[in-house]
């Protein structure tokens, strides 16, 4: 068996490295989209933030998570335009690659929050050269042991959160078509408004406005694409003081305006019916 590998060329073995990089992304990176995407990128978080969409799942990764955009997945991602990602990423394929998701019961994990201690991998494949025997070899047994340390991430036991915390998520997740202020709800606890975002933050990565307004977000591509509520009635039903506001919003967020978003979604519906029929 070891003979049959020494003798295989680098298209053989069943683990290849395509690429292996940095990716600083600003105010100007395009939204990527992409269907039955054909390989497996694995991206490490440093710095900033983005959104993440990938087969019906949805997120909002930030510093030292990672998330990973899967072979056969559709998916949609933007980095935060107030406060774009830096990222350490790999770009993976083979037979191998795919074997090791099903045995670390991987296969529809996408995001992991809070593992900066995976950031030596990225590193190690940063290192690595890509698409030659040396680098596929290599670049196999660093992605075993990234699956076999990411699956432990993915698998612990969460922390006893603070019940006050768990209450104030659970009231943001209610407040996603009505107004809610911080302020008016910490006179109700027993802790300032500072120090809740900072309990907040440090328990979801999130202050408490980014979450709010994450869901926020999330909901509005929702309506976009699957309703026939105008812009201006979702601005009201998200609880947006008028709808210019909810569009500079939505675009700084999403990199397209809510128009856009909605067009291009519908544009892709028709072409789909245009090859069907």
């Amino acid at each position: 068996m070891i003979s049959e590998f020494e003798d295989s060329s680098p298209e053989l073995f069943p683990f290849q490295l395509i690429t292996a990089a940095r990716g600083d992304a600003d105010s100007k990176t395009p939204v990527f989209e992409r269907q039955d995407y054909d390989a497996c990128t694995v991206e490490y978080v440093e710095r900033g933030r983005g959104f993440l969409e990938i087969n019906g799942f949805s997120c909002a990764p930030g510093p030292d998570s990672i998330y990973i955009l899967s072979k056969h997945s559709t998916h949609r991602y933007t980095p935060d335009r107030g406060d774009p990602w830096k990222k350490l990423f790999f770009v993976v394929d083979g037979e191998l690659m795919e074997s090791l998701f099903r045995s670390y019961r991987l296969t529809e994990t996408y995001f992991v929050p809070d593992c900066p201690h995976l950031k030596e991998f990225f590193l190690e494949m940063f290192d690595l050269p890509v698409n030659t025997e040396e680098g596929n070899l290599q670049g196999a047994l660093v992605f075993h042991h990234l699956l076999s340390e990411l699956s432990r991430c993915v698998r612990r036991t969460p922390p006893r959160s603070n019940p006050e915390l768990r209450r104030l998520k659970e009231v943001l997740d209610s407040s996603v078509s009505r107004a809610f202020h911080l302020a008016e709800y910490a006179r109700e606890t027993p802790w300032s408004e500072a120090h809740l975002i900072r309990l907040f933050r440090s328990e979801y990565q999130q202050t408490p406005y980014e979450y709010l307004m994450s869901r926020k977000m999330e909901q509005a591509r929702k309506l976009l694409l699957y309703s026939s509520f105008s812009i201006k009635e979702i601005a009201e039903h998200l609880a947006f003081s008028d709808q210019y506001y909810f569009s500079n919003y939505f675009k700084l967020r999403c990199g397209l305006s809510p128009k856009k978003f909605r067009e291009s979604f519908l544009g892709k519906l028709k072409k789909r019916e245009v090859r069907i029929q």
